[in-house]
């Protein structure tokens, strides 16, 4: 059961909530500038002293101003990450996050690079993921700074430009960079993360697609697709019209058909969302494989390899696919297929992002896929990633630290969580995620966008920002307990 703070611990926290107060439309302001940088990380546009692109070269900067504007020491780590930090001490306790996102992708009710606020309410790509605890960081350094909270480690944000891809900003500096004597990591939710599932990002490639080579769908392996399309020519605009006003099934209203100067292109809807939280989503491709195959315009062979891949993808658990495995640690494999694309004349790549159970491995999914598509055309392409899981005990000393702090603010008994997100404990030593994010209720959900819509990755993401800055507490508790341990520790 939870226990009570301390008489010191407890007298901080009015302190923190009226400063809060007064930081609060400052943070919002400052955080708007952030979500004007459309900073996806795009490795392919590197330069030197900007390996993840212009705009994460851009973002970082930006950053690193601001920090240093408000007094604090920062530094670039050859555009791979960058630090800020406060304290003058020897070593260091991590505050690990990062400053790229997905992109926008579609059907935005909002716009997707210029912060909106309604009511409580902040809504722009990367408000969740991860620019909002991104910017929590910052004031966090300054709000322990104001308060002039002792602490025996240097705390030290280091902001990476590349999670969202292949985390390559947290592996160059786990290597290069400054060691930490432990970190934790702002990219989840509350309370301490245990166990992270392993992703498999791949490709699938069908040789001879025919017409369904040119689908298209989709802007990222770690995002649902929200919508897809696909051109169609020489066909009867008012009878494919008429057919498709009469689906059923998963494809019934939520496919159109645009007339598009020589051809018509055949678009359907889903909802968009983060590939290892399934729940509330559907790719807009599994919807218009089922349209297609209902509308009777496809060869008997492109029919066929329809019917396949909606099969295939039909379940966001892998069960269709041959890989429905679970374990008691961290649950359900979670199987996406983000990226639909013509890769050469008649042949169709679709980019895959698969999140496995902490107890498998990455080859053994790999297997069971491959025996599963052998004789039906699709082909497992040859080079895979596999980031494996990252696991620890609940029993371990720091993860029952921050779980007790959790419960001891909160008020509440929880325990710590698995998931199948990856953060950046997966290449950082010594990294564990602890917030700032809350399971979604009614207290904290945004019921005026369209349904679907708000999730990290998908359409109109969103963050509730009295939980964002609720965190702030749990984090001071969190860090001066941290700080003590540690000492502790040494000394013995």
């Amino acid at each position: 059961m939870p226990a009570p703070l301390n008489p010191q611990e407890h007298a901080l926290l009015p302190l923190i909530e009226q400063w809060i107060e007064t930081q609060q439309e400052q943070l919002v302001s400052e955080l708007a500038d952030w979500i004007a940088i459309p900073s996806v990380s795009r490795a392919d546009l590197a330069q030197p002293g900007a390996p993840f692109g212009p705009e994460c070269a851009r973002i970082l900067q930006h950053v690193l101003a601001l920090a240093e504007g408000a007094g604090l020491r920062t530094e670039n780590h050859q555009g791979y990450a960058g630090s800020v930090v406060y304290g003058d001490h020897q070593r260091d306790i991590g505050l690990i996050s990062h400053l790229d996102v997905v992109p926008a992708g579609d059907n935005w009710t909002y716009p997707p690079f210029a912060l909106t606020r309604r009511d409580e309410y902040l809504i722009g790509r990367g408000v969740a993921d991860n620019k909002g605890p991104a910017i929590m960081d910052l004031y966090l350094l300054k709000l322990v700074r104001d308060l002039a909270i002792p602490l025996h480690h240097n705390l030290r944000i280091v902001y990476g430009l590349a999670e969202e891809t292949n985390m390559a900003d947290i592996a160059w500096y786990a290597e290069h960079g400054p060691r930490h004597e432990i970190s934790i990591v702002t990219d989840g939710r509350f309370p301490v993360n245990y166990a992270q599932k392993g992703q498999l990002t791949f490709n699938l490639e069908v040789a001879d697609a025919g017409l369904l080579s040119g689908l298209q769908a989709g802007t990222a392996s770690n995002s649902v697709p929200e919508f897809a399309r696909l051109a169609l020519t020489g066909a009867d605009y008012p009878r494919l019209r008429d057919k498709i006003a009469a689906l059923q099934g998963l494809a019934a209203g939520k496919v159109t058909l645009i007339d598009s100067a020589d051809r018509l292109i055949l678009q359907a809807r889903g909802n968009g969302g983060h590939a290892a939280f399934p729940d509330g989503t559907l790719s807009a491709a599994c919807v218009l494989l089922s349209a297609l195959q209902e509308l009777e315009i496809l060869s008997a062979a492109e029919q066929q390899l329809a019917s396949q891949l909606e099969r295939l993808f039909s379940s966001a658990y892998g069960e269709t696919a041959g890989v429905g495995i679970e374990d008691r640690e961290s649950g359900k494999l979670t199987l996406n297929a983000g990226v639909w694309q013509r890769s050469q004349s008649g042949a169709l790549t679709i980019t895959c992002d698969i999140r496995y159970p902490v107890s498998y491995r990455g080859a053994q999914i790999v297997e069971r896929l491959q025996q599963q598509l052998a004789d039906s055309g699709i082909q497992l392409a040859s080079q895979w990633r596999d980031v494996p899981p990252f696991f620890l005990p609940e029993e371990h000393e720091v993860i029952q630290l921050l779980q007790q702090s959790w419960n001891d603010v909160s008020g509440r008994d929880d325990r710590p969580y698995a998931m199948g997100g990856v953060t950046h404990s997966k290449v950082l030593p010594n990294a564990i995620t602890f917030g700032p994010g809350y399971a979604r209720d009614a207290s904290n959900s945004a019921d005026f966008l369209p349904p679907g819509h708000g999730l990290p990755h998908g359409a109109d993401e969103v963050i509730h920002l009295p939980s964002l800055l609720a965190a702030l507490p749990h984090y001071v508790i969190a860090l001066i307990r941290l700080d003590n341990y540690l000492l502790q520790k040494r000394a013995n």
